[in-house]
């Protein structure tokens, strides 16, 4: 049983990413708002599937949060927010119409979220992409990591559905992407394009761990489709970039990010950056055989697990916090479990851990805790909180299937 694994505990201090901004699309992730008090549901009375469990928090989330063809921000609303989520949220929603069809629902739920997502989408002459919200409501910022997780998703309709169109708008979000790159400190990606351009000070004047992986991911893709050698020149470029810049060589997890007037490094660590890094290092390693990216991703992934994972009320979890952060984890895993058979134990602990959240960390809504222990319901109200589900369940019963 899962429960009865030996752990080694790690003390693992989970501070602020990124440092503050005015955009609330930011602050969603910062905030730590009073804690829902709706009750727990009653015992399910049957068994669902992992795929059946997907579509339903689908279904839910369409049932409390859909606003026309987009999304709100939370359920039930919260103080100032606006008339429709961030695109980061609504990214979890692409997710979703990616794994439900690729376990054989509708293509119309696809066709939907994709939809959806052109409401963000700006078409400027200059690097169109994806901006923070949707352009009826103005102008907003251009984040290179919301354009690289729109890119992936892009990706994966394409290979999906086959139809070009995903491709073609994935090509021209990458070229967005790459603009975030420059040599100051040595390369690395900004983290949004306001901050991209002669910035001196302040705290979002940095490189980031997250955008040079997703960065690095998203390129690396773009080449094993398209055989463009700038793709795989500018992966490689920033891979290793954050590898030698950002990885902290004691335990191969990555911290958060450099400040460009300071050299101050943020030591923050996160499931998600040392996800990105594995799933990029995997992609390196299928283009060019060289051994050491898979290595790399190992190391990492070893130590993902024991950094961030616990022993609560007697059985091992992955961080109590930031959900969405996690399932980017359990993605990383899930890949890299066709080269290292050690990964799978790690995806067991992940399916105990949303089975456990099932019957003990949802409301009378069926929303989750963004505590999958149950002990805290946290942000339970936040859209891609929620999302984060229906790719976990998703991804599992995928893996189940393969």
């Amino acid at each position: 049983m899962i429960q009865s694994k030996i752990l080694i505990l790690w003390t693992v201090s989970f501070l602020m990413a990124m440092g503050c901004s005015s955009d609330p699309s930011v602050e969603d992730q910062m905030e730590t708002p009073t804690e829902g008090q709706n009750p727990k549901p009653e015992e399910p009375s049957e068994t669902l599937s992992y795929k059946e469990k997907a579509k339903e928090t689908y279904d839910m989330i369409q049932e409390l949060y859909a606003k026309g063809s987009l999304y709100k921000e939370n359920y039930p609303e919260q103080s100032g927010e606006r008339e429709y989520s961030y695109l980061w949220p609504y990214v979890g929603m692409l997710t979703a119409g990616n794994v439900l069809y690729e376990l054989g629902y509708d293509q119309s739920i696809l066709d939907k979220e994709f939809s959806g997502l052109e409401a963000y989408y700006d078409d400027r002459s200059n690097l169109p992409t994806y901006q923070a919200y949707p352009v009826s409501g103005g102008s907003t910022d251009h984040y290179y990591d919301d354009s690289a997780i729109v890119a992936m998703e892009l990706i994966d309709a394409y290979e999906n559905t086959g139809d070009n169109f995903y491709l073609e708008r994935a090509k021209s979000v990458t070229e967005f992407i790459m603009s975030g790159e420059d040599s100051r400190l040595g390369g690395g990606l900004y983290w949004f394009e306001g901050e991209s351009e002669n910035c001196t000070s302040g705290p979002n004047c940095m490189k980031a761990a997250n955008t040079s992986a997703y960065a690095a991911f998203v390129t690396s893709k773009m080449y094993q489709i398209t055989n463009n050698t700038q793709y795989l020149t500018f992966a490689k470029r920033v891979y290793e970039w954050n590898y030698e810049t950002l990885r902290d060589p004691s335990d191969n997890l990555y911290w958060n990010d450099i400040n460009i007037g300071t050299e101050q490094i943020n030591t923050t660590k996160w499931t998600y950056n040392a996800a990105l890094m594995i799933m990029s290092g995997i992609n390196l390693y299928e283009i060019t055989d060289d051994q050491k990216f898979l290595n790399q991703s190992i190391e990492t992934a070893r130590s993902a697990y024991s950094k961030f994972t616990k022993v609560v009320n007697g059985r091992i979890f992955y961080q109590t916090n930031d959900p969405w952060f996690n399932v980017e984890l359990l993605d990383a895993f899930i890949q890299l479990s066709e080269y290292d058979d050690k990964s799978n134990d790690y995806v067991a602990v992940f399916k105990d851990n949303v089975d456990y959240a099932w019957e003990n960390a949802r409301n009378s809504n069926g929303q989750f805790y963004e505590d999958w222990s149950g002990n805290s319901q946290g942000r339970y109200f936040w859209l891609l909180h929620q999302a984060a589900l229906i790719e976990a369940y998703g991804r599992i019963a995928l893996y189940e299937q393969s």
